[in-house]
């Protein structure tokens, strides 16, 4: 993807009273369109198997430059950690270092990846410099997968493999613990079923921003799913359950697409390569 020369430059931002840190990627020329790439946690700005950097490096070879940087509290930036429902004032202060890094810079795209890319849905909105939206298996839940997505794509294919009955009978695998987690998922399932409240986090909270958020986003935005990833699975089965959301999803300017076969975070390089041209084709389109 590579054939515009470009620089990897370190930069230190203020937010509030912390110093945050980045990586921005810089080409040598480009249409004004830049792309930040919001780090989800607990995680740094190079990202699992150097995914964000990959990332950055194949797009300033195509001509977009890249901020990635760390969140309050996390990786070399300093301050306390925070949820990344309260990553909004990260979010400016990283758009303002990143006009200042890259002259000509017009246009900013936010991507990110799980409760990154959550975060983008919800404050994207609130920024006149956000022109698009990439979004890489949001997350919508705050404790655990839903109990129906557990049942129907890990313990059926899990209970159906024959090799798995073997080691069961054989003693190789401690019946308890799996008895327990999948009565557990069972109960909550039937309890949403019959709409019984139970204690814990509610996912709802969080996850009414998002939408509201994205109500409210006026540009286009790329949705990116991967094939063999629970968080991914959730997300589409919310779309499928709420008429808002997949009213939201089909909207027009809205495009979505899933990487056969993928994990949550991409990890073999066919992955990651198919995401960065993803990235960049969408990009251009623009």
């Amino acid at each position: 993807m590579t054939d515009i020369e470009w620089e990897e430059r370190g930069i230190v931002f203020e937010c509030g009273e912390n110093r945050l840190v980045g990586i921005a990627a810089l080409p040598q020329r480009h249409t004004g369109t830049g792309v930040m790439i919001l780090v989800g946690g607990p995680q740094y700005r190079a990202g699992s198997h150097r995914q964000f950097t990959l990332l950055a490096r194949d797009m300033a070879g195509a001509g977009v430059p890249s901020l990635r940087f760390d969140f309050t509290g996390m990786g070399d930036s300093e301050g306390e950690r925070r949820d990344f429902s309260a990553t909004d004032a990260d979010i400016d202060a990283a758009l303002e270092a990143f006009h200042t890094a890259q002259p000509g810079l017009e246009r900013v795209v936010l991507w990110g990846l799980c409760d990154a890319a959550s975060a983008a849905m919800m404050f994207a909105h609130r920024h006149a410099r956000i022109v698009g939206l990439v979004l890489l298996n949001p997350w919508v839940h705050g404790a655990e997968y839903s109990p129906q997505v557990k049942l129907s794509h890990y313990y059926r294919p899990y209970l159906t493999a024959r090799g798995n009955w073997r080691r069961l009978f054989s003693g190789k695998i401690d019946l308890v613990p799996a008895a327990r987690e999948f009565a557990g998922s069972s109960v909550r399932m039937v309890a949403d079923w019959l709409g019984i409240a139970r204690g814990g986090v509610s996912r709802h909270t969080y996850v009414q921003d998002m939408l509201d958020g994205f109500a409210r986003f006026t540009h286009d935005s790329l949705i990116i799913l991967s094939e063999n990833d629970l968080t991914a699975r959730e997300f589409s089965s919310l779309a499928a359950s709420d008429k808002s959301w997949d009213g939201a999803l089909t909207a027009p300017g809205v495009t979505m697409h899933t990487v056969a076969d993928a994990d949550h975070t991409f990890s073999r390089r066919a992955w990651q390569d198919e995401v960065s041209r993803l990235t960049i084709d969408w990009i251009r389109q623009r």
